[in-house]
């Protein structure tokens, strides 16, 4: 009896668990991620226009021309054993006329372990806006 009951307890448990997790044909999104974004539609003549998410920040420069002003800090994933992905430091650039661009940078660690975003690496969002100001919202 305490078999069949056991054997009952574990078939109970094991189909719940089969109803709770997904179906394998959708995809399931990871808890954290951000997925790349374009906010607006630049037009196709427009610096922003020829932007895609990924390039290198020395090729959005060379096509959108020096920010208006910029920043970088770090996400609080530099303090992570043995983790070495490069979303461990924030870079954003703001351009007068034109709209805000948001890159993953790279981070640099400083004695005392006092962390400060740096080089800006790839582009990860573009938000065109064309009555921008610029400069950093306060």
């Amino acid at each position: 009896m305490l078999k069949a009951n056991r054997l009952a307890f574990v078939t109970l448990i094991a189909s719940a668990a089969c109803l709770a997790t997904p179906a394998l044909a959708e995809p399931a999104a990871a808890e954290g991620t951000t997925e790349p974004v374009i906010v607006g539609n630049p037009p196709a003549d427009h610096p922003f226009g020829k932007l895609k998410i990924g390039m290198k920040y020395d090729e959005v420069i060379a096509i959108v021309g020096k920010p208006t002003s910029e920043s970088s800090w770090c996400t609080g994933k530099q303090n992570i054993p043995f983790y070495f992905g490069d979303d461990r430091g924030h870079a954003e650039a703001w351009f007068k006329g034109m709209g805000k661009l948001d890159f993953n940078a790279s981070v640099s660690m400083y004695p005392f372990r006092i962390c400060k975003g740096s080089t800006p690496l790839d582009l990860t969002y573009i938000e065109y806006n064309p009555e921008a100001t610029g400069e950093q919202p306060k």
